[in-house]
């Protein structure tokens, strides 16, 4: 009885949590104006209309994942930014409840009941459910997924193993960066189970799901691309005009053309326009000649992007964003490194967040560093946030007893 009355307040404040979470962000998005969106934004939508008309992906060094729900979304809509916002905050208020169950099964109950509420209200994914770049859906698939690899090590089945593989792999091609995490998720899961059956199973699920694209860039390209290129944006991260970003200090405002354009290599528009095949490799011979010729400068912009990665709060923004900012990624950081200290006996579980933070953030110090590319791990450190509130919670509740 008390195991079913659990279960029924179970769902009462996991559906209380989806509606405060869809709530606050239809009241943000409904009176947004539709012109209030990212430059990137357009760049997706021009795919994904593409793709909406029956035009195909076309020349694009973007990976498919995101640009096919979109398309998805304007096939049966239309081109509608109101929609597509409207499904965001569906899919942010479903992240919501996802990271109850990841904390529950990670730590406890009330962990999850926490960070699930934290995350109704974190400023950072509440703004992203009224644009229309990638962040808002791949950080619901990172939540699905990973929760499916918690699930597998707990219960390895066969139709466990085969939708987390293929959960995996529709997040590896939304952002391919992601994938290095998922290989140890992989490992992981050997460990954990003591099957090597099980990881390598996931794994295998995974590159069934990412093949289809990987022909795709084969015959298009003609060459192997199991998802996206680098070399582009590794070029663009790895030459001169790459320091600049790390130079200019902080500003009240957010970042305009004008203060990009210092940092775009000479000659990007013409390597724009070439072949993919052919940009990739002139993008690759010089990307390495640089990074061969200037080590220290290399090095250098890795520590620069590793303290811009993990900022309380960002550089380029108005003073009140930053000011948000610091009373909530401000404090759940510092909060999320005690709640890693204090939970070090839960290491066998915890780990697999652990290196999310750890390999995560390496792959993208090699590229260049936004805090937005940050917020799809944020709510794992609003994990471990809870984790230490509730810690203190209970030592007070015990000191008062």
């Amino acid at each position: 009885m008390k195991l079913l009355k659990f279960i029924e307040l179970e769902k009462k404040y996991l559906v209380f949590i989806f509606f405060v979470a869809l709530i606050v962000r239809l009241i943000y998005i409904i009176p947004l104006s539709p012109e209030k969106l990212s430059p990137d934004a357009y760049d997706w939508m021009g795919i994904a209309w593409s793709i909406a008309t029956g035009h195909g992906w076309g020349d694009t060094w973007r990976p498919p994942g995101y640009a096919a729900w979109l398309g998805t979304i304007f096939f049966i809509f239309g081109k509608s930014i109101l929609i597509v916002r409207i499904i965001n905050s569906i899919l942010g208020s479903l992240t919501c409840v996802i990271i109850y169950f990841i904390g529950k099964k990670i730590f406890s109950s009330t962990v999850g009941k926490i960070a699930a509420f934290l995350l109704s209200f974190y400023p950072y994914l509440i703004a992203y459910t009224g644009d229309l770049l990638s962040e808002t859906f791949y950080t619901f698939l990172i939540s699905v997924s990973i929760l499916y690899v918690i699930i597998c090590s707990e219960n390895p089945s066969f139709k466990n193993i085969m939708i987390g593989g293929i959960l995996i792999g529709i997040t590896g091609l939304t952002k391919s960066t992601i994938l290095p995490f998922f290989l140890f998720a992989c490992v992981w899961l050997w460990w954990v189970t003591k099957n090597l059956k099980t990881g390598f199973l996931v794994g295998i699920f995974t590159l069934i799901t990412i093949s289809p694209w990987t022909v795709r860039n084969h015959l298009y390209c003609k060459k192997v691309i199991p998802v996206s290129t680098p070399w582009l944006s590794f070029y663009g991260s790895t030459c001169d005009e790459a320091l600049y970003l790390e130079t200019i200090g902080e500003h009240n405002t957010p970042m305009t053309d004008e203060m990009v354009a210092p940092a775009i290599p000479k000659g990007w528009e013409y390597i724009m326009k070439l072949p993919p095949a052919e940009r990739n490799k002139i993008c690759k011979q010089k990307a390495l000649k640089w990074l061969k010729n200037n080590p220290q400068k290399f090095f250098w912009l890795i520590k620069k992007r590793l303290i811009h990665f993990w900022r309380l709060y960002p550089t380029m923004a108005y003073k009140w964003q930053k000011r948000v900012a610091m009373v909530t990624s401000g404090i759940y950081i510092p909060l999320c490194f005690v709640g890693i200290i204090l939970s070090i006996r839960n290491f066998r579980k915890t780990s697999l967040l652990i290196f999310l933070f750890i390999i995560y953030t390496l792959v993208h110090l090699f590229f260049v560093v936004v805090l937005r590319y940050r917020i799809p791990i944020d709510p794992y450190i609003i994990i471990f946030a809870s984790y230490t509130i509730n810690f203190f919670l209970l030592k007070l509740q015990i000191n008062n007893g």
